[in-house]
């Protein structure tokens, strides 16, 4: 084999290596909050409801996802893992977003008030081994959603950019969703789902750098009693 050949495999799979990995950036919004952008890029994403191990180096991002059910610590409205649908009696309404994940390619939707859960969506889940969760869709097609709600918390949530690349999205101070969603709007988001925050609030990322995980939240209080997640793979 040419010298230039094996220069160009030996490019190429570095590249591959380097495109199975996260980066993080700050940038700051018109109300002055700064927030954290953890980016997806190549990585693989999953909603899982077993939790995930920080020993496990093929993590690279774990933050909680769904709202957990306060009455029975499980996920909150119905969802799916992998094309098992589960709660299909206890659809959420209030809650209008949905978070959807097939062949690793992200959507954010609206359920229509959880009329959208019907069976032909749930047979093309589990043909496609789809995972999805409901939650508040913050943003819709790059217009932020109106809150009356003026609760202050640290906000978190999934992004998909206008280059329809992903990001992990967290603010450093408590704001309002109000705030967390105008500011992001004019930081290139398009559709922005919330993730569960509070006392439920522990998430984590590893260093790109030197693969050390990074604890993210601040509450924390909850963490024991979180039932599903978000994860970044390698």
């Amino acid at each position: 084999m040419k010298l230039t050949s094996i220069i160009l495999i030996s490019i190429c799979y570095l590249n591959a290596l380097l495109s199975q990995t996260i980066s993080v950036e700050s940038k700051i919004g018109k109300s002055k909050t700064t927030y954290t952008f953890v980016n997806k890029k190549n990585c693989k994403i999953s909603f899982e409801t077993k939790r995930p191990d920080k020993t496990d180096k093929t993590i690279l991002v774990c933050i909680p996802a769904a709202f957990t059910n306060l009455n029975n610590l499980k996920v909150d409205g119905i969802y799916s893992v992998n094309g098992i649908t589960r709660n299909k009696d206890v659809i959420n309404k209030t809650l209008g977003g949905v978070f959807y994940i097939e062949n690793n390619s992200c959507k954010i939707f609206q359920s229509n008030n959880g009329k959208l859960f019907n069976d032909s969506l749930l047979a093309i889940v589990k043909s496609q081994k789809a995972s999805f969760f409901q939650q508040i869709q913050c943003i819709e097609n790059g217009k932020a959603a109106k809150f009356k709600d003026k609760k202050l918390f640290q906000r978190r949530g999934i992004a998909i950019l206008k280059d329809n690349s992903v990001a992990i999205i967290e603010s450093t101070e408590a704001i309002t969703l109000e705030v967390f969603s105008n500011d992001l709007v004019l930081l290139n988001v398009m559709q922005l789902i919330y993730t569960d925050m509070g006392a439920w609030d522990e998430g984590w990322y590893r260093n790109p750098v030197n693969n050390i995980p990074i604890k993210i939240g601040k509450d924390l209080s909850q963490t024991d009693k979180q039932s599903n997640w978000i994860v970044f793979r390698k």
